[in-house]
């Protein structure tokens, strides 16, 4: 059932209508759609989708947390952070509980995101990325 949901929600994220978006900002032609869809741990998502350029770090405002996605030249992995809107700290983190990771590819994929505590971690959510090439 677990995994059914899940398989949902990355539908949910790949179907969704794009936003207006526009490449104002970006340095020459955009060469991705990124697609980011946001389920926190109390049912509730935020999501957002914007065009990504060949800058080093594309940025998507998702709900109140700033997504960045750090490109490499080889343009087939990325690193991926996670910070709260009104800060340049990590807000986040993840099951490895480093603020940054390593994503190999470009397939849709989740990553659980934690709070840290005094008392440990707490789970914020999931959040599932879906990059459309334009190369």
């Amino acid at each position: 059932m677990r995994r059914l949901s899940s398989l949902a929600l990355l539908g949910l994220l790949l179907a969704a209508a794009v936003s207006p978006a526009s490449a104002a900002g970006q340095f020459g032609e955009p060469r991705y759609l990124v697609k980011v869809f946001l389920l926190k741990a109390d049912k509730t998502f935020d999501h957002a989708t914007n065009w990504c350029g060949n800058e080093s770090v594309c940025t998507l405002t998702v709900g109140d947390y700033e997504v960045g996605l750090g490109f490499f030249m080889s343009g087939k992995s990325y690193r991926l952070r996670v910070a709260s809107w009104d800060g340049d700290k990590p807000c986040c983190y993840f099951a490895n509980g480093s603020d940054e990771v390593s994503v190999a590819s470009f397939r849709p994929h989740g990553v659980v995101l934690y709070y840290k505590t005094d008392a440990g971690r707490l789970k914020l959510g999931t959040l599932y990325i879906a990059l459309e090439g334009f190369e």
